[in-house]
């Protein structure tokens, strides 16, 4: 069943595997995934054709959709795809559709969304431009993320996923270290904030909030993605 993603989220996960998440043409969030012989997810690989990332955030994508695979509290937008159907990109929309979509789908409180626990994927508008903050951490590079959304809660710390942000951190990390958090600042300043929120699998005893997506219009990236910076997913960012 070839089925049509806007893609709100595509983010590194542990041993070259990633996590993609979208809208679907019915407008309900959707995380495909593949079911390998060894573990279900997405590869890396899959993302590209050639040098080229055909899913990548804000464009939209066609998938074989397969069935529905929702797993316990919170987790209910799992889908299984066809991992042998190359992706097949549909469309980079306009910055002002982009903006359509978006608004559409955002929430005022992050709690009151993830109040019944029937979803794991939430954007939000924080007030303002979020504090950032970068760090190392034995030898990896952590990026985190404080805002007040629309309903003026405040969320501390929560920690990035995003692949487009880590790969901008990464690049700054190494050419230009001191200035970090302020030239992600100023690419963010000004601009209207979107925020993609997923909760995670259970760790610890928990399962925890991330930020698994950030936008803007204008968009801060230019147009650009974690392919244009190189970021192989595999790295302590």
């Amino acid at each position: 069943m070839k089925r049509t993603i806007f893609v709100t989220g595509v983010t590194r996960m542990r041993h070259g595997f990633v996590c993609v998440s979208g809208i679907d043409q019915n407008g309900q969030f959707v995380r495909p995934e593949i079911a390998y012989p060894d573990r279900h997810g997405i590869r890396k690989e899959f993302l590209f054709s050639g040098d080229n990332a055909i899913i990548r955030p804000l464009v939209k994508v066609e998938l074989d959709f397969v069935r529905p695979v929702p797993k316990s509290a919170f987790h209910t937008e799992d889908w299984l795809i066809d991992g042998s159907v190359t992706p097949r990109l549909i469309e980079v929309p306009s910055e002002q559709e982009t903006r359509r979509i978006l608004l559409k789908h955002t929430d005022a409180s992050l709690e009151q969304a993830l109040h019944d626990q029937s979803r794991s994927l939430v954007i939000v508008k924080p007030q303002g431009t979020p504090d950032i903050s970068v760090r190392l951490y034995s030898d990896n590079i952590k990026s985190y993320l404080s805002f007040r959304d629309q309903s003026g809660d405040l969320h501390r710390r929560l920690p990035v996923t995003d692949c487009n942000w880590l790969a901008a951190v990464k690049y700054l990390w190494i050419h230009d270290r001191e200035h970090v958090v302020p030239r992600l600042a100023a690419a963010l300043s000004g601009k209207e904030v979107f925020i993609r929120i997923g909760i995670t699998r259970e760790w610890q005893g928990q399962k925890w909030r991330q930020v698994s997506g950030v936008f803007t219009i204008p968009d801060w990236l230019k147009g650009k993605c974690f392919a244009n910076y190189g970021y192989d997913f595999t790295d302590g960012v």
